[in-house]
């Protein structure tokens, strides 16, 4: 509906550490999701598989998440490494949950390529890893299939902090009640304008900020929780 209506208004601004700003509209998303779900599909990424993001906020973020709902996948965020001596606490943390979520194709940025490989090498069902980019630019066809409101939209995955992260199945449905109900107790509309740094992986920043931002038209402003 959104690329329908006003396909050149800005929807996203994404602000770097240098201050530069990358300005997403409606329209580009759309031609970004699509490149990246046909480039999923190319790569033999069925419906209803598991595809994992472990992407910093960024373009990359956007157009993969809804790539990976356009090829009828269901994204699953983690978070990408973000200190070295972090490191070994991050595989162990993100083998776990590549292996509960049946992980097939894991989407990362150049940097955390190493990384990626090294989770592949624990992950039985993990087939493949690429960069946004890669996916895009493999030119293959896409064929979208119609989500219905109780299809899966996503896993979320707990932070972990007492325990084993626990994945939560998220409908559409669950979603849209989330974020209409988040949108009528702030009477949100295409008037605002949501500034976030929290992490994408995360609900809020997900849900609240991002996704609540698109279907109330307004729009979001930003940047990394490592940033702030």
């Amino acid at each position: 509906w959104q690329v329908r209506t006003h396909p050149r208004r800005v929807h996203i601004e994404i602000l770097d550490e240098t201050g530069t700003v990358d300005r997403l509209t409606y329209e580009d998303l759309d031609r970004g999701a699509r490149a990246v779900a046909a480039g999923l599909q190319h790569r033999g990424v069925l419906p209803g598989e598991t595809v994992v993001l472990m992407l910093p906020t960024g373009r990359d973020y956007f157009v993969s998440f809804f790539g990976a709902l356009r090829a009828g996948a269901v994204p699953v965020p983690i978070y990408p490494p973000a200190r070295l001596a972090e490191l070994e606490d991050h595989l162990r943390r993100h083998t776990g949950i590549l292996r509960n979520a049946q992980a097939a194709h894991l989407i990362a940025p150049p940097e955390a390529l190493a990384v990626a490989r090294l989770l592949r090498s624990r992950v039985e069902t993990l087939r493949a890893i690429d960069t946004a980019g890669e996916l895009a630019a493999t030119g293959g066809r896409l064929v979208a299939p119609e989500a219905q409101a109780d299809d899966l939209a996503f896993l979320q995955y707990t932070s972990g902090s007492t325990g084993n992260p626990k994945g939560v199945m998220l409908t559409h449905a669950n979603l849209l009640a989330n974020i209409r109900a988040m949108g009528a107790a702030v009477a949100a509309g295409p008037q605002d304008v949501f500034v976030s740094w929290l992490p994408l992986y995360h609900d809020m920043g997900l849900i609240g900020a991002w996704l609540g931002m698109l279907a109330h038209s307004a729009r979001l402003v930003v940047f990394s929780p490592l940033q702030f």
